[in-house]
């Protein structure tokens, strides 16, 4: 198969470029991790495949038998490598494995029976040990060493494992989620394995407003694992669960009152709506310090910032406030919300921002977007009211409108991206031109010639270029010509130069005028230059120079810039309506077309700035391989802005530029809450 053999390829040759530069591999240690690698990704790519649990079972039998007596220490290490690998290449890793689950036909693969994954790789890492033998001490400086290396490249290497398959038309397995807790049921029932309290903003958030409770109250409560008190006394624990089905009785019904029916159906016609609040523990009047109310206010502080947000349309928070409710009974029985990072309610209200990303601030119920996450919400909220009812179609719903809405913002970027490829193309055309002219006119002291270079085929050599290339027949025969009518009305001292230039002149001069016929010069205005050139020759083949260029001529003075602007200037480009505002490149950047954000990618949504203007939301659409200039645009605006990479790397490292569709609303708000109560 051979995109399957184009991804292996890849896949090796980058990973074998990493441990080539170990300086602790030897040649054949070097041949054994490439030998295991291929031969791993080749079992774990089987064209039978195994269910993924006999599948997993092979690769760590593969490994064992790499394994001595001795070795449970290096077993342990090379783990811990596997597990940070996969977290640092993150969304590319499951993205490139989403469609090696299409080009596999197994939709069911788990991580880590990935042929391309961190697995793989920790079992060429053991192969690697075995064949550099040493101490232990020398195989964990190698494996220092071999970490830091692929924690660098992997994620790079995942996005271009993707786009190769996304390039030979392989789509992401449909329904598919990241491999983390995805039902409420299983993410209770896992509590105890997630992190502990305090390992993310939204669990700190939470201790600080239980510290804040128990200043007030001076008496700690502890949580059973559904969010009940702890008393010791089962009378008194009895009564705590009856409170609690009140409390959540008293929400449901709470809820039931403020339910905007038109939010669920997406209607067009919903007024605009009521102002956002947050429900605290004091709207239910229950006493500061305990669980539930714990629980509410942390909530509370989180929705609180949400609609506050200046990211979103109010119709959008409103949608998202339709789950307020359900997701606080959910955080009264399921204390996993607060410590699970990828839980899959907040994974629901993350992806609904993402779906919203780039709306302006006054978009309406009647736009599709929102319509179509009001229907969702509407879903959503009966699955988190329901207990242990999964949230894997709601999440799979919200990433397929994710990728619609990118998907089709990005075809509508086609015109203006194909604007800026033109503008480049000629720019890159006009430099190359203008520095072959500076060239050649350090070479003639004719002022005809050195006029008629500057004015008409400049011109011819940047046709050439755009036609096919500085490497192109075009080009060169046009080089040639030039350099060739140069030497021509030079003196000519020997018989043989005088031979040469009687032969060559008529050749010369078709050549020049098929020249000037493919830049549209007509007859007229080119006879006067052809009628000098005869007599220029004429008085070389006699050995006569030319009468010097006189100071301030074209000869002296070679422009430097083709066009009269520096490439950097910003400008507008326009075409049939569509406008592409073409910002300049940085003067200070060391590397106009390299970006040092880590992770950045096409596909992003970017919040920037242009000189003047209010801040910005578009999606990059496209990046020229060649020069780097990347292309953002939204619908919502009446043009597309193209930025140099540099100009985008330097407006995110000062804080100017914000990569927003990588912030996790809920974990944000997380954070911003986190702030203001600590100032208080």
């Amino acid at each position: 198969m051979p995109v399957l053999r184009a991804s292996k390829a890849l896949f090796l040759s980058r990973l074998t470029e990493i441990v080539n530069r170990c300086a602790f591999a030897t040649a054949p240690a070097f041949e054994a991790f490439t030998r295991e690698v291929g031969e791993a990704h080749d079992q774990a790519a089987s064209a039978s495949p195994r269910d993924d649990f006999e599948q997993t079972s092979q690769l760590t039998a593969s490994r064992l038998t790499l394994m001595g007596d001795d070795d449970l220490e290096l077993d342990i290490r090379i783990g811990e490598i596997g597990s940070r690998l996969r977290e640092t290449a993150g969304r590319d890793l499951w993205r490139s494995q989403l469609r090696y689950m299409t080009l596999l036909s197994r939709p069911a693969m788990n991580e880590d029976s990935n042929p391309l994954g961190p697995e793989v790789i920790c079992l060429g890492l053991w192969a690697l040990c075995k064949a550099c033998g040493g101490s232990h001490e020398q195989q964990h400086a190698m494996l220092d060493w071999l970490e830091r290396a692929l924690g660098q490249q992997l994620p790079a290497l995942y996005r271009d494992l993707d786009q190769l398959l996304a390039g030979y038309g392989i789509e992401p397995v449909q329904g598919a989620s990241a491999p983390v807790v995805t039902t409420v049921a299983a993410a209770v029932g896992s509590a105890e394995n997630q992190a502990a309290p305090g390992s993310n903003a939204l669990s700190t958030l939470q201790q600080a407003v239980r510290r804040l409770g128990n200043e007030q109250t001076g008496a700690p409560v502890d949580f059973f694992g559904d969010g009940s008190a702890r008393s010791g006394n089962a009378t008194l624990d009895a009564a705590a669960m009856v409170m609690l089905n009140h409390l959540l009785d008293r929400l449901t019904a709470l809820e039931s009152r403020s339910t905007p029916a038109a939010i669920d159906t997406g209607a067009a016609e919903l007024p605009a709506p009521a102002p956002l609040c947050a429900l605290t523990s004091k709207d239910l009047d229950l006493p500061l310090g305990k669980p539930e109310a714990i629980a509410i206010d942390t909530m509370a502080l989180i929705f609180e910032s949400i609609f506050d947000s200046s990211d979103l349309p109010d119709t959008i928070k409103a949608a998202i406030g339709r789950l307020q409710i359900p997701l606080l009974k959910l955080a009264i029985v399921d204390p996993s919300l607060f410590t699970n990072d990828h839980h899959p309610a907040r994974l629901l209200i993350n992806r609904m921002a993402r779906a919203a990303v780039g709306l302006p601030r006054n978009t309406g119920w009647e736009h599709p977007i929102c319509q179509r996450i009001g229907r969702l919400t509407a879903a959503a909220r009966i699955a988190l009211d329901t207990r242990g009812a999964p949230l894997d179609a709601h999440l799979a719903d919200l990433d397929t409108l994710i990728r619609e809405r990118d998907q089709s913002i990005r075809r509508a970027a086609e015109n203006s991206i194909q604007m800026v490829v033109e503008h480049e193309n000629r720019q890159y055309a006009e430099q190359l031109a203008a520095t072959w002219l500076r060239g050649r006119l350090a070479r003639t002291r004719s002022p005809e010639v050195a006029s008629f270079l500057e004015k008409y085929w400049l011109r011819v050599m940047v046709a050439a270029v755009l036609e096919d290339g500085a490497a192109g027949k075009r080009w060169q025969e046009s080089s040639t010509t030039g350099d060739e009518l140069i030497w021509s009305v030079q003196p000519k001292q020997s018989a043989e130069e005088r031979k040469r230039l009687a032969s060559l002149a008529s050749s010369l001069v078709r050549r020049i005028g098929a020249g000037l016929d493919a830049i549209g010069v007509p007859a007229a205005e080119r006879s006067p230059f052809l009628n000098a050139l005869f007599d220029l020759q004429t008085a070389a083949l006699r050995s006569q120079a030319p009468t010097p260029p006189s100071p301030g001529t074209a000869a002296d003075s070679p422009r430097a810039v083709v066009g009269g602007a520096s490439p950097a200037a910003p400008r507008v480009l326009e075409r049939d309506g569509w406008r592409v505002h073409y910002l300049g490149m940085p003067s200070d950047t060391r590397s106009p077309h390299t970006l040092t954000v880590a992770n950045w990618q096409v596909g992003d949504w970017l919040r920037f700035r242009m000189a003047n203007t209010e801040p910005l939301c578009g999606l990059g659409c496209w990046q020229n391989p060649s020069s780097g200039t990347i292309l953002f645009f939204n619908p919502d605006w009446p043009y597309a802005v193209a930025m140099s990479a540099a100009t985008v790397d330097q407006q995110i490292r000062s804080g100017r530029a914000q990569l927003v569709s990588r912030v996790p609303i809920f974990d944000a708000a997380a954070e911003r809450a986190l702030g203001l109560l600590e100032k208080r």
